[in-house]
């Protein structure tokens, strides 16, 4: 029998141009914005065109744009003091997935007062999950990576701890995101591509995740097949907004599709790395993915083999589902190749002597994600898989 539950509150606007519309939108839910802006959009016209139709439309705004990759809970929590500070009334978040998690959390800690890091889940720690709304949250992703603009999480790095974790509360879903390609278009190359393996990451995990149902599974094809149709042309033609619109819609849906299945192991490992070292989520997912797939075989096969067609249609489909998800890890390596993408945990400054911590983060703070797994997975096989990724 099929049985699920499925919640989305979230209005996506999606389509080149429909940043025109982000002041209107704005003035539904506030009288003044607290604007947080990636710090690469700082003095550029979209940002200038955006404040301008604010204060056109009778507005009030203050500007942030402290925001890191990584977000660190003591810029969030002083972005949240500076939002009280200036009485806005709603958050607005433009930017890649950094700025928007960074929005996010500003929005909840403003309402609900303490640090952003009292609100995040860890493992046997008590955290703080208010059911009360906080202010509203709009945002407008410029990168197709995280899918943030679709959920109702915000991932926060504590860099004295050296610990990522993240607030998961649906009062955190944005009220309206806009969803604009041509945003993306400006994306440095190797950006876009850790970004794009971002978003293939979180629709692969949702597919094949032990929390998988229906509904996620849907959204998880969608979007893997708009990512094989447009990952490689997005990457390598900034210019090419027909690949960027897929790009972008994928991502949505991959962020859409994880909150209702969970994730696996790929982020398991990829996060604690991602904390101890300071690297680029989705380089840190980029180096661990083929080892994994080599990892779950035979497990998830009849899986890995829809990947793999999806991947790479040129593949016989009368080929038999093992031999097929067989070639799902070299099908992924081909892409890197064809982006550029060459990541080892090495080059993030992860070292063998790190592993073990990164073996206990993954089996405390991302537990969920490794017993989400479709094959059983104990600390050893953590070992061995982070060890192949150095």
């Amino acid at each position: 029998m099929i049985s699920f539950n499925m919640y989305f509150p979230v209005e996506i606007m999606f389509g080149a141009g429909k940043i025109e519309q982000m002041p209107a939108i704005c003035k539904k839910f506030g009288s003044k914005v607290f604007a947080v802006f990636d710090p690469f959009l700082k003095g550029s016209d979209l940002a200038s065109q955006i404040l301008k139709g604010l204060k056109k439309i009778g507005l009030g705004y203050y500007e942030f744009y402290d925001v890191v990759p990584n977000p660190r809970h003591t810029v969030i929590d002083q972005g949240a003091a500076l939002c009280v500070k200036q009485k806005c009334d709603l958050v607005m978040a433009i930017g890649g997935g950094s700025a928007i998690d960074t929005g996010k959390a500003i929005a909840l800690v403003s309402t609900h007062g303490g640090s952003c890091w009292d609100y995040t889940v860890r493992h046997g720690e008590k955290f703080l999950k208010p059911e009360t709304p906080c202010l509203p949250i709009i945002t407008a992703p410029t990168t197709a990576g995280t899918g943030t603009e679709a959920t109702h999480i915000s991932v926060i790095n504590n860099a004295e701890l050296k610990l990522k974790a993240a607030i998961i509360n649906p009062i955190i879903y944005p009220k309206v995101s806009i969803v604009d390609p041509e945003l993306m278009i400006s994306v440095p190359k190797h950006i876009a591509a850790l970004t794009g393996i971002d978003t293939f990451a979180h629709a692969f995990e949702s597919f094949i995740a032990n929390g998988a149902n229906e509904w996620s599974r849907m959204l998880a094809l969608k979007s893997m097949q708009l990512f094989s149709e447009s990952f490689v042309a997005s990457v390598n033609d900034s210019t090419n907004i027909t690949a960027k619109s897929k790009m972008a819609l994928s991502c949505t849906l991959a962020g859409y599709a994880f909150t209702q299945s969970g994730l696996c192991l790929p982020h398991a490992i990829g996060q604690p790395v991602s904390a101890l070292t300071d690297g680029p989520h989705g380089g840190t997912l980029a180096a661990c993915i083929p080892q994994v797939i080599e990892f779950t075989l035979p497990h998830a096969e009849a899986d890995f083999a829809v990947v793999a067609q999806i991947l790479d249609p040129r593949l016989n489909i009368n080929l038999p589902a093992s031999q097929k998800a067989q070639k799902l890890p070299d099908i992924i390596k081909s892409l890197y190749k064809q982006t550029g993408v060459t990541v080892t945990y090495k080059d993030y400054g992860l070292r063998e002597v790190d592993i073990p911590t990164v073996v206990d983060l993954c089996f405390s703070n991302y537990l969920q994600d490794a017993k989400g797994h479709p094959r059983a997975v104990t600390k050893e096989d953590v070992f061995r898989i982070v060890k192949r990724c150095l």
